[in-house]
């Protein structure tokens, strides 16, 4: 009896919220209606710059010189389109963060600046139902929402394909993809909503949840290849060996007995580059590396704390709500 008048209390809430956002969840839907069929587009016209190529008897590597200027051509247009799979990618990434400014101040500030917060609390909805839907409504509309971008990107780049292969650890491929941006989301709008409360003023608010957001996002981005122990390879200098196909490279030079060296220690073309590193004392070579593999640990990994910065932040959130209403 006690969970199905918990689910009527928050049920008032977010059908209010929704009310008085519609216009808003309206233009970003369709907006986001907008980047889906976009996306459908560019696969489209790739699809038929791929067959227009393939139908005047030229490859990429063909010698003939008629060939020349439609395989130019083919590969600037299919890097335009990989371009602007690119820029979703990044405009996804950021996404939460202004979906959690959005959250502190026109859904939370301004109702405190309005004074409409303590009208609310007259109702038969308590305080705590209140907070619940601004946290609830917005994470499950933009989680649905993201999942969705997120998916359909990922399919745009499998079949884009052409002369310009994505990697999984591009940057606008790893935080576009799979469990990051809708952690990424949650994350934000906690954030958004435990500014917004502490602040309560709109502008401010939402300054400072686009700014902690963007940092955590920026920071998560730079401690990445540190989230999950990397592999080491070693070789011996001039046997040949070829780096891991699809790998997020990390780092890589020459040891010593007494150290490591940098990569382009013997780059110069003007010694002998075998003979060089010889006199140098070098052992072998070392790459320490991420391979294909390591996607989903990394994923999860950066993903787990994103949800634990959420649930902290959903923690403070609370905590302040109680303070202002006590």
């Amino acid at each position: 009896m006690s969970t199905l008048t918990n689910v009527r209390t928050l049920r008032g809430p977010s059908r209010v919220l929704l009310r008085v956002h519609r216009r808003t969840l309206w233009a970003s839907g369709a907006v986001a209606a907008v980047a889906v069929v976009g996306m459908i587009v560019v696969v489209l016209l790739a699809d038929r710059l791929t067959g227009g190529f393939a139908d005047i008897g030229c490859t990429l590597n063909s010698s003939a010189e008629a060939c020349f200027q439609p395989a130019r051509d083919y590969s600037d247009r299919m890097l335009d389109l990989g371009r602007m799979l690119t820029y979703l990618g990044l405009a996804l990434i950021a996404l939460p963060a202004v979906i959690g400014a959005f959250v502190a101040g026109p859904m939370v500030a301004r109702e405190w600046e309005s004074n409409t917060v303590k009208l609310s609390w007259t109702q038969s909805s308590p305080p705590s139902a209140w907070l619940a839907g601004r946290l609830a409504v917005p994470a499950a509309l933009v989680v649905c929402g993201i999942t969705v971008l997120s998916a359909v990107l990922s399919w745009s780049r499998d079949r884009l394909g052409g002369p310009y292969p994505i990697f999984w650890h591009d940057v606008s491929v790893f935080g576009a993809s799979g469990t990051v941006p809708a952690a990424g989301a949650l994350m934000s709008i906690a954030i958004g909503t435990f500014v917004g409360l502490a602040l309560r003023r709109t502008v401010p608010a939402m300054a400072v949840s686009l700014f902690v957001s963007g940092l955590v996002t920026v920071v998560l981005g730079m401690l990445r290849d540190s989230l999950w122990p990397a592999v080491r390879d070693t070789f011996a200098p001039g046997d040949g060996y070829l780096w891991p196909d699809g790998a997020a490279i990390i780092e890589w030079g020459w040891a010593t007995n007494g150290g490591v060296l940098p990569a382009d220690i013997c780059a110069d073309a003007s010694v002998d580059h075998e003979v060089c590193l010889a006199e140098r004392g070098v052992t072998h070579g070392y790459l320490d590396h991420h391979p294909a593999s390591h996607y989903w640990p990394l994923q999860l990994v950066e993903t787990g704390i994103l949800l634990a910065l959420a649930a902290l932040a959903v923690f403070a959130a609370f905590r302040v709500l109680r303070r202002l209403h006590g």
